[in-house]
């Protein structure tokens, strides 16, 4: 079974602690660490999970991260019924927001949403078997 972490202010303990233990696959839910917190947990295989926060204009970290990561390490995600996408403040989350964070990254990377959505899509069923 892939593990799902959420790693608020503790990226690198995190990693650490997936390095020490070893063959293990997941997702690091709500990612908001750095380009390189990033790069060490794909060469560890997980995934990033970004949702709602990335919309924001001012993220510029995130949105730097989304506009070069390798697209197989990335999962869509809205963390319903929390963190509001940019628009939405004060509003419950909802899963069909989703689209909106889609069209977001595909902004970013320059590319249609129909690309990120297949790649996305394609991310999850390796990460959780769903094609087998």
């Amino acid at each position: 079974m892939p593990l799902i972490l959420h790693a608020r202010r503790a990226v690198d303990e995190v990693t650490a602690a997936i390095r020490r233990i070893g063959n293990l696959r997941g997702v690091v839910h709500s990612f908001s660490g750095s380009v390189e917190q990033a790069q060490h947990l794909w060469k560890l295989g997980f995934c990033l999970g970004l949702g709602g926060p990335l919309t924001y204009p001012r993220a510029h970290r995130l949105r730097e991260i989304v506009a070069t990561m390798p697209l197989e390490y990335l999962l869509l995600e809205t963390d319903s019924p929390d963190q509001p996408l940019h628009g939405h403040q004060g509003q419950r989350n909802e899963p069909a927001l989703l689209a909106e964070v889609c069209v977001c990254v595909a902004r970013l990377r320059g590319v249609e949403p129909e690309e990120v959505a297949a790649a996305t899509t394609r991310n999850c069923e390796r990460l959780f078997r769903l094609d087998s």
